[in-house]
């Protein structure tokens, strides 16, 4: 069959305008010249579709035109491994793209869903096209990893905007306050005040009166004027240079409290007051610099608390250390790589300053971490999953001990910002706090025998990780679950059925599936999204008898023991990193959409965020239905 050729030609200069500034808001025109895009729209054609009729489909010869959506929306349906996939299309997006590139006829029936009015763009014009703007092919043969490039650096200004924000409403000055600031009395001579400042290396002085209270400052851009070009004599008091009737702040007033001053004073120091005494300065350069953590200093910090409190104020600069990567546009697995880290150092010590109060010897058990911290993938707004191994001969009266050891633990965590587990998921229950050859009955238990039920509320525990203790307490249970479930298909087939509880958030007709949450449309981007792929990597691992815990070196893994190509395997790390990316950027928010952290309302995404979610939804899609034929009957 050939295409529909009852075209309309665009000649109207109005008409050009008006598309040219409709397509300017959507890829890759956003990055053409305006004289492009009016290039792109004079070489088209406009055909009018009515509902549901079929506008191309397999039996059609190679298309001739790549279709744009000008108004309405197109349904594609296709049959893979015999099953209908449908997915929907909107106005600004394309399709035949990959036909038109290899010269065949598409693989999908494409139908307009309403009314519908698509722009055809000769094949013959692609070459010129590309010749004027090298981006529109780019886009054509990359179009996926071109609009994640395009959301990355986007939501990255997203979370640098805030990140600064973030910052400057935070935090206090009382906590940038690290020591006292080096002063002088009013009747001190110049000379020694200016030997105190090269001593102590400081570029500004300040003079307080034997009452404690601060009489005035003496900086370094004070010296030209008041003392190098004045010719004083070095041996006055400094009260007879010194700026006096100083502008200060209270030690909990905020870093922004003091920039908004320095600007509208036009001055570089504040210094700093708490019940009229004086504890800090606060430079320019200190709003600068301030809190530039880095994995190093926070480890430092980390290993150097030797209490509670100690470990809550490092916890805190563990999720400020997050939000300046993602300000930077570090994302997805590299991000959540270096929170796991840092919350492990964190947790190891908060482990180790425990121990000892309950004579806990700590060579002789193990403290796994689950969950998203088992596959070292925890995001900024996370709780806690996390189990004990103790030894074989510990009595009853031990298990308790180690039981209000756990506990300790766990509310500790908590303190420090990681919430208890809604689940109880935790070290501190008994069942979650066993013997060594009793963790290995339970695992034989859920390999062996356990209901669906069961495997859904333990699933998390087989991305387990020892993070303290003696590591080699979980040796035996890692080599039984490795050897056993990938010989026992029931429990395989289980994990699947379950995992197919979770539905894919597309419509009938391939569109997104949102719901209310907090009440906008919405997307739970954990729920309805990155749990199902992990899932998915959890179960193929368990099944191939890979040993990998994170889901990204897991999905690698997978598609290689599948015969899938390198294609494949990014396609599906490109999704994980990207849902996870939404996720990050919601939990970044003050306020989580309907009180639920990995909630993302419609409305807070861009056009290209809406193309990759729906594009990321069909490769989730395509998964579930792997899962499916290979393990769901």
């Amino acid at each position: 069959m050939n295409e529909e050729s009852n075209h309309i030609e665009i000649k109207s200069e109005s008409l050009i305008s008006g598309l040219a500034e409709q397509l300017m808001k959507v890829m890759p025109f956003s990055e053409m010249e305006l004289a492009d895009i009016s290039y792109f729209i004079e070489a088209c054609s406009e055909q009018y579709y009515a509902p549901k009729e079929l506008i191309i489909g397999p039996d059609f010869d190679a298309p001739k035109f790549l279709y744009l959506i000008r108004q309405g929306s197109v349904v594609g349906e296709r049959l893979e491994n015999g099953e209908e996939h449908r997915f929907e299309l909107e106005a600004g997006e394309m399709f035949s793209v990959g036909s038109v590139l290899t010269g065949r006829p598409v693989s999908t029936h494409y139908r307009a869903q309403g009314d519908c009015f698509i722009l055809l763009f000769p094949v013959s014009k692609i070459p010129e096209m590309g010749v004027r703007a090298p981006v529109f092919i780019d886009y054509l043969k990359n179009r996926f990893k071109l609009a994640l490039q395009k959301s990355q650096e986007t939501l990255r200004q997203h979370f640098a905007a805030k990140a600064a924000e973030t910052q400057l409403q935070q935090n206090t000055l009382g906590a940038l306050c690290r020591r006292k600031p080096v002063s002088v009395t009013p009747d001190t001579p110049l000379r020694q005040a200016l030997e105190n400042m090269d001593e102590m290396r400081v570029g500004s002085i300040l003079v307080i009166d034997p009452s404690g209270q601060l009489a005035g400052i003496l900086t370094r851009y004070d010296l030209l004027k008041r003392v190098v070009l004045s010719e004083i004599d070095l041996n006055i008091p400094i009260s007879n240079v010194m700026t006096k009737n100083l502008k200060t702040l209270q030690a909990d007033d905020t870093v922004e409290a003091a920039a908004n001053l320095m600007m509208q004073e036009s001055i570089r120091h504040v210094p700093v007051l708490q019940h009229n005494e004086v504890v800090g300065l606060i430079s320019e350069r200190d709003l600068f610099t301030f809190q530039r953590f880095s994995v190093g200093n926070i480890g430092a910090e980390i290993r150097a608390a030797h209490t509670l409190d100690g470990l809550v104020v490092a916890s805190a600069h563990i999720r400020q250390y997050a939000r300046n990567l993602l300000s930077q546009g570090v994302t997805g697995h590299r991000l959540t790589g270096l929170v796991s880290y840092l919350n492990d150092a964190l947790t190891d010590q908060l482990i180790k300053i425990t121990a000892p109060k309950f004579n806990i010897d700590l060579n002789q058990v193990c403290w796994l971490a689950l969950g998203s911290e088992g596959r070292e993938e925890q995001t900024i707004a996370t709780d806690q999953d996390n189990a004990l191994i103790v030894p074989d001969d510990t009595s009853d009266a031990a298990m308790q001990q180690y039981l209000a050891f756990a506990r300790e633990v766990n509310e500790g965590l908590d303190a420090c910002g990681y919430p208890l587990c809604k689940g109880n998921v935790m070290a501190s229950n008994p069942d979650y706090c066993r013997r060594q050859r009793d963790w290995v009955k339970r695992c034989a238990q859920w390999i062996d025998a356990g209901s669906p039920q069961d495997l859904l509320d333990s699933s998390i525990f087989f991305d387990f990780r020892p993070i303290s203790g003696n590591a080699t307490l979980a040796q035996p249970m890692q080599k039984y679950v490795a050897d056993a479930a990938e010989k026992t298909p029931r429990f395989i087939a289980l994990l699947a059925t379950n995992a197919m509880k979770w539905k894919v958030p597309l419509t009938l007709f391939g569109g997104i599936d949102s719901e209310k949450i907090g009440g906008k449309p919405a997307i739970d981007v954990k729920l309805h999204g990155t749990a199902l792929i992990t899932d998915f990597a959890r179960i193929y691992a368990l099944a191939k008898g890979i040993t990998e815990r994170n889901t990204k070196t897991r999905l690698e893994a997978v598609a290689a023991a599948l015969g899938y190509d390198d294609a494949r395997a990014a396609d599906w790390v490109a999704t994980f990193e990207f849902l996870q990316t939404l996720r990050l950027k919601a939990q970044m928010d003050d306020d989580a959409l309907g009180g639920n952290p990995n909630a993302v309302a419609m409305s807070s995404l861009s056009k290209v965020d809406k193309v990759i979610l729906k594009a990321s939804f069909n490769v989730m899609q395509t998964m579930q239905h792997r899962l499916r034929l290979d393990y769901v009957r």
